[in-house]
């Protein structure tokens, strides 16, 4: 059952999750700071990896016990469109904000932030592409799709940023080489 759109990842449940789950959200969380890009106005935009994505769909599985393989493969098939791949990055944006009624107000302030963010590959904007149906819970999942042109830029190295243009947050922040190596890591496979 895959994850990611290449196919290379396995899901996995029970016992062969179990053995490896620790070592798995460790490594993981080594590399959570790379993946993380700050963003003024309590903006945070954290690259996801066929890794990460998988991981997050086995830990749900291990809470709800599922081990069912119709189910796992239905889960994985939704988990999969979070995915990022051979010529698409994938991120969430969050409005870091922890008081429920602060984080209404900035939502309202914001309203079509997600449709407003774009990665800029050595001076070219790629808009990020999102999920038309999110409910404002302050995350936002996004894909940015990448040309041929594009996914060679970043593979030759050239600089990347993440730039937000909406009337409340416009701000364009340059990734570091840790933070492209990590955000990139799927391209790369």
């Amino acid at each position: 059952m895959s994850v990611d759109p290449s196919g290379t990842d396995q899901v996995r449940t029970g016992a062969a999750y179990e053995s490896d789950r620790e070592a798995t959200r460790a490594r993981l969380s080594a590399s959570a700071q790379q993946r993380r890009i700050e963003l003024p106005g309590d903006l945070e935009l954290v690259f996801l990896t066929g890794d990460t994505v998988r991981t997050s769909l086995e830990e749900l599985l291990r809470a709800e016990r599922v081990t069912d393989s119709e189910r796992v493969a239905a889960e994985a098939a939704a988990f999969g469109e979070f995915a990022g791949g051979h010529t698409r990055l994938a991120a969430t944006l969050f409005l870091d904000v922890a008081d429920p009624a602060t984080l209404g107000d900035r939502l309202a302030e914001l309203t079509g932030i997600a449709e407003r963010v774009s990665l800029d590959v050595g001076g070219n904007r790629v808009p990020a592409r999102t999920d038309p149906g999110e409910d404002g819970s302050g995350a936002f999942h996004l894909l940015f799709e990448l040309d041929t042109a594009q996914r060679g830029a970043v593979l030759d190295g050239v600089p990347l940023a993440v730039a937000v243009d909406h009337p409340a947050c416009r701000a364009t922040v340059a990734l570091t080489a840790d933070q492209v190596r990590a955000a990139t890591a799927d391209l790369r496979r």
